[in-house]
């Protein structure tokens, strides 16, 4: 039986995280969506906060477009 790569990166998940406190999850949830110390070099930190998928401006964006697609107001 071969296992889709979501559902072994799930499964990972699930392991690293099986034992551990609400608190230690969400610490190592924002550790898994930081990027790596290169990009960090690279780029600066306000950057890196635009870009990530939680920051508030595209989860803002991403709830608009949602409601837009529903036919809500946006």
């Amino acid at each position: 039986m071969a296992l889709p790569f979501d559902r072994f990166l799930n499964l990972v998940y699930f392991f690293a995280t099986e034992d551990s406190e609400e608190k230690d999850k969400d610490k190592f949830d924002v550790r898994l969506n930081l990027p790596d110390a290169r990009t960090r070099a690279r780029r600066p930190a306000a950057s890196i906060v635009r870009s990530s998928p939680w920051s508030k401006e595209n989860e803002e964006s991403a709830l608009h477009g949602l409601a837009a697609a529903l036919g809500g107001r946006d």
